[in-house]
């Protein structure tokens, strides 16, 4: 069985489809991976550049808050008292809680009276130096030492801070009195760098010497952090910590001299960017099937007919090919080689049923344009000697040679106004379709020159007939089966001519004899090999002719002359009229006619005997079956037909049939035109009338019943088994 192509369509379709989803598939999810790392850098740095506004914003307007809280004018006025006055003491914790109240960040604060030695805390109240538990700041303010206004990490006993000195000095100088503000690092923290609650992403406020300020970082990877950054003011750097990469973003407060630091460690992100990924591969591969699933549908719909047709085609013809487009291919090339025959098919079918069905109209239409003509001309012509040329020439060389004379026909009659068909019948004429214009376009002087090139060129002489102009829908069987006749004029008449379809009653009349049942009788005792009986016959046939006169038995003797030649046209030595006007003159006597009868008569019986021989009987039998083929259209073919053409008698030919065979030859014309009926059903759309009318049965009810004697079921039945076959 050849390979199938809607299966290769299907393999390879898939195998294309999976080399552009995959490799895709895989470029889409790295894009996105990379896409993906983009636009967490773009976003952390926006969010670090974010959080530095802000910082740098609330820091910004802290100290103004503090610059404000120490340029109170009662804070003011305690700071540089330089005596003990509790209600002076009383206002500057009053006015110093009012502010803290009114500020979230604010946890505590200081007001340091130098001169006094006193200190005011927000959360203890007024004391001492000597009491005030926060040395540190005692110390810082003591030195005297030039300050900015920043922020400081300030640390008392367990808990950190951050600081804020007022007044500022760039110089060093001894102050009466200062504020020091403390920031609650918890509210900054929970305000400034860890509202997003990623745990991913973690942010760390650090001063300049590496220490923590705000937010927490792991503090194993800040150094190399602080190493590895460069001494731009922002930037992004990645590290790898215990195996995973991290993503490290940071920004300058330079008003403060601090750094921003924000750590991506990309886990959560990588979780679902991963999910994401198999997400797109999981589609990818869904898409895949469905895709799959569409090529494999799309071949099963559109190709797995042509493989059904290519079956067919390669069961029926049983061509050798690799694949079902090459039995197509072959097909098409059988058909292309075969087109003539299919042409010539129609062209028989309707010669031999006289006029054409509507199915085998349009089927004609397109293989020929005769059918474009309103009028035809029909013109027989019938090849002089074809005994001689017979015994001469095979099968196939004879049929060359009338081919030969049908391409001539075909120059000569061919023109832009006509249309020319050759229809070869397998016997010893041709028949020519003359499409016309007018029925006025006569074709006399062409079939003239057509007999002179036919002896110039083939060696041939030919005997030509041609009808007036016929509509494209009279009955062609009729007129073809009268040009046959007119044909036969010549042997009586002797005119060397082209005969017309006018001269057919005149030809008729010659057929009236003394009595034809003794003629046919010595017919087909010769046909039967019985030689005693067809002298005995032929003893009568003379006995009555020595009853007439002259000019009726000489009448009689061409008539009989006539009729041997008619039966027995390619066995007699007289094939022409001539022959025969010589043949009579010869004789002076009719014994002497009955004598060289009866010679004649064994050479014929004899020459009957060499073609019963075997080795001559499968040419005989293939020359039946030839002329059964182009005969099969025609209802009325019979043995009797098929005997009369090959010049033996019925019941011989019955007989080398049934030998050749193993069944008589009656069965096997049914049986053709039974499987021409099956092929017609499977692959045409013709109706079964019409498809009865092709095969050449006479009747309907004839055409049913052997139908299903041979099949079991119906035309119509049949059709639709073979149609569920073919789409199952």
């Amino acid at each position: 069985m050849f390979k199938s192509t809607y299966l290769r369509i299907f393999v390879w379709s898939g195998i294309f489809i999976t080399l552009i989803i995959i490799p895709f598939s895989l470029f889409l999810v790295q894009r996105f991976s990379d896409y993906a790392t983009v636009q967490l850098g773009t976003m952390n740095r926006e969010r670090i550049e974010e959080t530095r506004e802000r910082t740098e914003f609330i820091l910004s307007k802290l100290k103004g808050y503090g610059l404000i809280m120490y340029g109170d004018q009662t804070i003011q006025n305690w700071m540089y008292s330089n005596q003990d006055d509790p209600l002076q003491d009383a206002a500057a914790l009053q006015t110093l809680s009012k502010y803290l109240s009114k500020e979230p960040f604010f946890e505590g604060a200081y007001l340091l009276n130098m001169r006094r030695e006193k200190v005011i805390d927000f959360n203890v109240g007024l004391i001492d130096f000597q009491e005030f538990s926060d040395h540190t700041i005692l110390e810082k303010v003591k030195q005297g030492a030039p300050t900015l206004l920043q922020y400081f990490h300030h640390e008392v006993g367990n808990k950190s801070y951050i600081g804020l000195l007022l007044p500022s000095s760039y110089i060093r100088k001894e102050q009466y009195g200062y504020l020091v503000v403390l920031l609650n690092k918890r509210a900054m923290e929970q305000y400034l760098i860890a509202g997003d609650a990623d745990p991913d992403y973690q942010v760390a406020l650090l001063d300049r010497s590496g220490r923590q300020v705000l937010g927490a970082i792991n503090e194993s990877i800040m150094p190399e952090v602080i190493q590895s950054r460069s001494n731009d003011k922002h930037g992004a750097l990645e590290l790898k910590n215990e195996g995973e990469r991290l993503y490290i973003n940071y920004i300058d407060l330079e008003a403060q001299g601090w750094t921003l630091y924000s750590l991506s460690g990309m886990k959560q992100f990588r979780q679902q960017a991963t999910t994401f990924q198999q997400t797109i591969v999981l589609y990818s591969v869904l898409l895949l099937v469905v895709l799959l699933i569409v090529v494999f549908w799309n071949s099963h719909l559109f190709f797995k007919p042509f493989r059904r047709l290519a079956n067919q085609v390669h069961g029926k013809l049983g061509l050798h090919a690799v694949s079902d487009y090459d039995a197509i291919q072959q097909s098409v090339t059988l058909l292309r080689d075969h087109y003539p025959l299919i042409k010539m098919e129609y062209l028989r079918q309707w010669i031999l049923q006289g006029r054409l069905g509507d199915s085998t109209r349009a089927a004609l239409a397109r293989e020929s344009r005769i059918l474009q003509h309103e009028w035809i001309r029909l013109s027989v012509v019938k090849i002089d000697g074809f005994y001689d040329i017979a015994e001469q020439y095979d099968f196939m060389s004879r049929k060359l040679l009338k081919y030969a004379v049908g391409n001539i026909a075909e120059e000569l009659l061919g023109s832009e106004s006509r249309t020319i068909e050759v229809v070869d019948f397998g016997g010893d004429h041709l028949l020519l379709l003359i499409g016309v214009a007018e029925p006025a376009d006569d074709v006399m002087e062409q079939l003239t020159e057509l007999r002179r090139q036919a002896k110039e060129h083939v060696q041939m002489n030919i005997t030509v007939a041609y009808s007036a102009a016929k509509h494209v829908r009279d009955d062609m069987r009729v007129v073809y089966d009268e040009l046959c006749e007119v044909t036969l004029f010549k042997f009586v008449s002797g005119e060397d001519r082209i005969y017309t379809e006018q001269e057919y009653e005149r030809y008729a009349d010659l057929h009236c004899q003394p009595d034809d049942i003794l003629l046919d009788q010595l017919i087909q005792s010769i046909r039967s090999g019985k030689e005693e009986q067809s002298l005995n016959l032929l003893e009568q046939l003379f006995a009555r002719l020595q009853t007439m006169r002259y000019s009726e038995c000489q009448f009689q003797l061409r008539l009989l002359f006539f009729s041997f030649v008619k039966s027995f046209s390619k066995l007699t030595s007289i094939d022409n009229v001539e022959g025969m006007e010589q043949r009579l003159k010869r004789f002076t006597k009719l014994e002497e006619i009955h004598m060289w009868m009866k010679e004649e008569i064994v050479r014929i019986m004899s020459l009957l005997g060499n073609q019963k021989s075997l080795n001559r009987k499968g040419k005989i039998v293939q020359e039946v079956v030839e002329y059964i083929q182009y005969h099969i259209h025609d209802p009325a073919l019979s043995v009797d037909d098929i005997a009369d053409h090959i010049a033996l008698s019925p019941k011989y030919v019955r007989q080398l049939f049934l030998d050749h065979y193993g069944y008589s030859m009656s069965q096997y014309i049914l049986n053709r035109r039974i499987e021409m009926v099956k092929e017609l059903l499977l692959h045409s759309d013709l109706s079964v009338a019409d498809i009865s009318q092709q095969a050449g049965f006479q009747t309907k009810s004839h055409f049913f019943t052997a139908f299903k004697k041979s099949t079991g079921m119906t035309p119509a039945q049949y059709r639709l088994e073979q149609v569920k076959e073919a789409s199952g």
